[in-house]
């Protein structure tokens, strides 16, 4: 009679222990996924706050841009004196720069760019002051090399030289006198306004130039005194409208409290 040996269960354990082992000691795969996925998230969400706060920070507000400066070339300058110079041959005086932008639109237009008043009376400003400073180069020897520099500053001295020398002239003017003087007395007859002026100054003057300035007015020409006659006279002219005034405004002020006085009696 045959025996059968069955398996011992040990073995089919061991067998069942190994295979358990086995399956709990290869990595799984679905943690790397689900690490993957939380990074990318983590991503996603970093710069959904980072685009949050970029969010919540001030806007830059965009400055308006300046209008642009209008740059002046030689040939346009030279026109522009040139204008000058003709209008004052034919009006004798100078144009104002609304009239002068007028007669230089067509000429200096660019395009859209209107020539503007303003930007007429700063260019002229601008030659005027270069001019100044060409003269006085000029008077310690250094002259303009460029024939537009030349051609401008002949222009310029169209213009303007008359009015400087009359300045300077202005400026360096001695006073107007007489070697022999006058008396008071004839020349209040003559200038009875500026004389006024004269002896109320010399009354304030104090006790130590007491005297002094009405002497000094008996040495005073002709041409000073008419003009310092008209100033005086012009100006005691307003005082006595403001005077006027004052009495007229005091007048009414008077006949309004006098109505009010009755309604002031017990």
């Amino acid at each position: 009679m045959m025996t059968h040996e069955r398996p011992s269960p040990a073995s089919s354990d061991d067998t069942a222990n190994t295979n358990f082992s086995d399956e709990h000691l290869s990595p799984p795969s679905s943690p790397s996924i689900s690490s993957k996925s939380s990074s990318e998230s983590n991503a996603s969400t970093s710069s959904v706050l980072s685009a949050g706060s970029s969010a919540g920070s001030k806007p830059v507000v965009s400055k308006r841009p300046r209008p642009p400066v209008r740059s002046w070339t030689a040939s346009e300058e030279i026109a522009l004196l040139e204008s000058v110079v003709a209008y004052r041959q034919k009006h004798g005086r100078l144009p104002s720069p609304t009239a002068l932008a007028a007669a230089l639109d067509g000429r200096l237009r660019r395009g859209e760019d209107r020539l503007g008043a303003q930007e007429v009376a700063k260019r002229l400003r601008a030659l005027r002051a270069r001019y100044d400073k060409a003269v006085l180069r000029l008077s310690r020897g250094t002259v303009p090399v460029k024939d537009d520099d030349v051609t401008i500053y002949r222009l310029s001295k169209d213009i303007w030289a008359g009015m400087r020398e009359a300045k300077m002239e202005k400026k360096n003017r001695a006073a107007d006198a007489r070697e022999e003087p006058r008396e008071f007395a004839e020349l209040a007859g003559l200038y009875p306004c500026l004389s006024a002026e004269v002896e109320a100054i010399d009354v304030v003057s104090g006790a130590a130039a007491a005297g002094m300035l009405k002497r000094a007015f008996g040495r005073i020409g002709d041409d000073t005194a008419a003009r310092l006659e008209a100033q005086a006279k012009k100006q005691q002219v307003a005082e006595a409208k403001a005077g006027e005034q004052l009495d007229h405004l005091r007048r009414n002020v008077a006949r309004t409290l006098m109505k009010l006085i009755p309604h002031e009696l017990p």
